[in-house]
């Protein structure tokens, strides 16, 4: 362990995520951090984590800074329900560890990835005061609005640009809860009145551009914005020499934003349309979510029976399912960024229907290596379903060239160790 005011020998990185792991809630972004980590202590930099310490946390030297963890799945009503509310707007714990944390060890520089709610923008000024320069990587749209999807009553909305954030708690978008939603608001309008993070972050790092259009669109300096596209490992997802079956996969969180309940409806027109000449492809559902009790019932109210609903599934699994699947699916109704799902389908060698949101289309090459279709309709769903369900071996070819070529891991971990030098460098002039 560092002494007080230690640099550690080489490049120092800071990297801050709430989550310190990979396990359920902390999903694709957890995953991520374990491999930014594991590339960048291969590429000589020394890595210092800070988040929060739940049961799932990978052991660390540094885990004695690790904040305690806070229960926010649902509002309650009670001492400690408002003792936890106001760590979610401002943390003190998080900012005073990290404080103690950095007195310790002298980073060059931050990567700070999802840090609201557990850590919150409290451990901003600390950084500052420390003279930490800090890339922050834009995985969701939390920073401009409170509901994390964007969603009014299941409808992209956004209402709450220009800083109309009551519009949030008039639509009840967080949890469908009021209070939920005045708390989510209230830190969004804080952090926003202060543009703390426009005026702490040295540098945003989008995965699509679409997100980096939209922070513009709402007041983010685009000089301050970076694109760098996600990337998945083509060795280990990679393609399995068997002719596909008749099925097709959605895989993913299981939610409301992503979309089932059209997709469910579209695969009931599918199967009732067989009579005519049509047979439909079975659906297969791997994941799990808020959304699960919903999904069963509306199998059944459906009463469908080309569908497999196959529960959460440990990757190597998963892997095995998409081997002998003829495409994936993504029929997402928000602004998604730069699904994983879809990286690992083209790298799979899945084609991939997609929704024609957010930064899906830049993923998906109509025709090509998969097809897009309008969201949120039943009846157009159906028809991009259809359109890949007949696309033909090359489409597979295209899906796995394409992964290698947009998607390549060590390309991705170059750029991003070029923009954290170079962030280091800003600093300094």
């Amino acid at each position: 362990m560092a002494r007080k005011g230690d640099r550690l020998a080489g490049l120092t990185l800071l990297l801050v995520n709430k989550f310190y792991h990979d396990v359920g809630p902390a999903g694709g972004v957890g995953r991520y951090i374990l491999q930014e980590e594991e590339d960048l202590t291969r590429s000589g930099w020394q890595i210092v984590p800070f988040a929060i310490a739940d049961s799932a946390a990978q052991p660390s030297p540094w885990q004695s800074y690790f904040v305690k963890a806070r229960d926010y799945s649902s509002p309650r009503w009670s001492a400690t329900a408002l003792s936890d509310a106001l760590s979610l707007l401002w943390n003190r714990e998080a900012a005073r560890k990290l404080d103690t944390l950095l007195q310790r060890v002298q980073p060059d520089v931050a990567h700070l990835h999802n840090i609201y709610h557990h850590l919150s923008p409290s451990i901003l000024p600390v950084l500052a005061r420390h003279r930490v320069p800090v890339v922050l990587t834009l995985h969701d749209l939390r920073l401009l609005c409170p509901a994390i999807h964007m969603l009014r009553q299941g409808k992209v909305c956004e209402r709450c640009k220009g800083g109309h954030f009551h519009e949030a708690v008039l639509g009840r978008c967080v949890k469908e809860s009021r209070s939920a939603s005045a708390l989510a608001a209230l830190e969004t309008w804080l952090q926003t009145h202060r543009r703390l993070y426009q005026h702490t972050v040295t540098r945003f790092i989008c995965p699509s551009r679409f997100y980096l259009e939209k922070f513009v669109e709402w007041g983010y300096p685009r000089e301050k914005l970076i694109h760098l596209p996600n990337f998945v490992d083509t060795g280990q997802w990679h393609p399995v020499e068997t002719e596909p079956e008749d099925t097709y996969l959605y895989f993913g969180r299981i939610s409301r934003e992503k979309g089932l309940a059209n997709l469910l409806q579209a695969q009931s027109l599918w199967e009732h349309r067989e009579t005519k000449g049509e047979p439909a492809q079975t659906l297969l559902v791997a994941g799990s979510g808020p959304w699960d009790d919903q999904l069963q019932k509306l199998t059944a109210e459906l009463e469908l029976k080309k569908i497999k609903i196959l529960g959460p599934l440990p990757v190597e699994v998963l892997q095995e399912v998409l081997a002998r699947v003829r495409f994936t699916v993504i029929p997402s109704e928000w602004y998604e960024n730069a699904p994983m799902a879809i990286l690992e389908s083209l790298a799979t060698g899945r084609p991939v229907a997609g929704a024609r949101i957010g930064g899906i289309p830049e993923l998906i090459e109509d025709g090509q290596d998969g097809v897009l279709f309008p969201p949120g309709d039943p009846e157009a769903i159906l028809a991009g379903l259809q359109r890949a369900a007949a696309l033909g071996p090359e489409a597979r070819e295209r899906a796995r060239a394409k992964a290698e070529r947009i998607a390549s891991r060590s390309a991705h971990m170059q750029r991003l160790n070029e923009i954290l030098e170079q962030t280091k460098s800003l600093a300094r002039t």
